[in-house]
């Protein structure tokens, strides 16, 4: 099935087509993979495999599920397709994959980050997880022999295709593609979940918390763009992460669009094709212990301004503070209505973090009455922290940082009102 495309890999033709591939390109390599990749032209024949009387083990498809890492972008783990033809000696991991750079992380949350399945040498990819000392669970499906095919067949059209999607937490991500692809590969069957349990109950924010829960930098970056979604329950298949997604379908079911029978989806073979050997670490810098200790520097400048008239820290401090709270502002901004990969929902935390007072500063500073504003925005901050028990997205980690903008704006709230008397 995939054989004129393992020749192209192995001549290195393959690897010289960028993951941007003009579409002409795509539509001949396309082309030659229909015409040529279910031929046995080329394949090399292992004889020492046995193949079943009704073919069906003549292609095995597996689902892989590779272990988290403390990184961002990979702390709920990965899960990939593993497509093997023993009887021609092809073995290939597909899996779905998006920039992972520096550059590739920005344009993830630009909400432009490209993704796409490649096809890697099953034993090139354990090498790679194995150096990044992740492990990879093996689960065969149940799937016919022609479902099997017709997996493999889609999976080759979508590689070809390239990166022809955007890469999106909860819309497109690894597991929904991978969940995608064996919807789409059944024949006279549909694939029915079991009534949800356990964690898949809770609502999206508390779910992604749960999910996240290893790496708390994490937790907390994507707790500050899910906005109102936090309360919301989305689709249970966008919801699903690598961790659940065995256990979720084990329980599901391949039913016969005639006759309603029906059977697994997963065969109960499955074997360790690596032990995971790198322990997540427990941070000892969490953004709670982290905005924990600028909280009590805050506190101590503050404090150091009018007692003994520190009065250059504190003007430092106040630059520093609301120059990150304009840049976080402005991201937030960003994120929630330009980039919408949350969707573009209300976000609670644009209120302590927007541009708009460094802007009012910068307009109105040298004016008489500009004290008020400082009285305004910090009755603003004390208010929002006040509702952190009663507005599921808001928590005391973030609010610690609200604190820290709410101390410093008292401080020349009260200033003016000292001046004024």
């Amino acid at each position: 099935m995939l054989v004129f495309y393992v020749i192209l890999h192995e001549f290195g033709i393959i690897r010289m087509i960028p993951l941007k591939t003009g579409t002409c390109y795509r539509r001949w390599m396309l082309v030659l993979l229909t015409l040529f990749g279910f031929t046995d032209l080329w394949a090399v024949d292992d004889s020492s495999y046995t193949l079943a009387e009704d073919s069906s083990n003549y292609i095995i498809a597996s689902l892989l599920i590779i272990s988290p890492t403390d990184e961002v972008y990979s702390v709920f783990g990965h899960c990939a397709f593993r497509m093997e033809c023993p009887t021609h000696s092809l073995d290939y991991v597909f899996t779905y994959v998006s920039d992972t750079s520096i550059g590739g992380f920005a344009t993830f949350f630009a909400g432009k980050a490209e993704a796409a399945f490649v096809a890697v040498p099953t034993e090139e990819y354990n090498a790679v997880m194995q150096e990044q000392q992740r492990g990879i669970q093996q689960y065969e499906l149940n799937l016919t022999h022609h479902e099997k095919q017709e997996l493999w067949r889609n999976l080759d059209i979508d590689m070809v295709e390239g990166a022809h999607r955007k890469f999106n937490l909860l819309l497109s991500n690894c597991v929904s593609t991978t969940v995608e692809k064996i919807k789409e590969s059944c024949i006279g069957e549909n694939l029915e979940w079991a009534p949800w349990e356990g964690s898949m109950l809770l609502n999206n924010g508390d779910l992604v918390r749960h999910n996240a829960r290893r790496s708390p930098w994490a937790e907390f970056l994507f707790v500050s763009f899910l906005g109102t979604g936090y309360d919301d329950y989305y689709d249970q298949e966008t919801r699903l992460c690598p961790e659940i997604l065995i256990d979720v379908l084990s329980k599901a079911s391949l039913v016969d669009q005639q006759t309603g029978s029906r059977r697994p989806v997963l065969t109960g073979r499955q074997q360790v094709l690596l032990p995971e050997s790198r322990v997540l670490s427990d941070m000892v810098v969490t953004p709670a212990a982290l905005f924990g200790v600028l909280l009590l520097i805050v506190v101590f400048l503050t404090f150091a301004e009018w007692k003994w008239h520190w009065l250059r820290p504190a003007r430092w401090l106040d630059v520093t503070l609301f120059i990150a709270q304009s840049l976080l502002g402005i991201s937030l901004l960003y994120i929630t209505c330009v980039s919408e990969i949350f969707g573009m929902l209300w976000n609670w935390y644009l209120i302590p973090f927007n541009p708009l007072p460094l802007l009012l500063w910068l307009i109105l500073r040298k004016h008489k009455q500009y004290g008020r504003v400082y009285l305004l925005y910090t009755a603003v901050l004390v208010v929002m922290i006040a509702l952190t028990p009663f507005i599921a997205q808001l928590d005391w980690t973030h609010q610690l940082i609200t604190a820290m903008l709410a101390i410093r704006c008292g401080s020349h709230a009260m200033r003016y009102l000292v001046q004024k008397r």
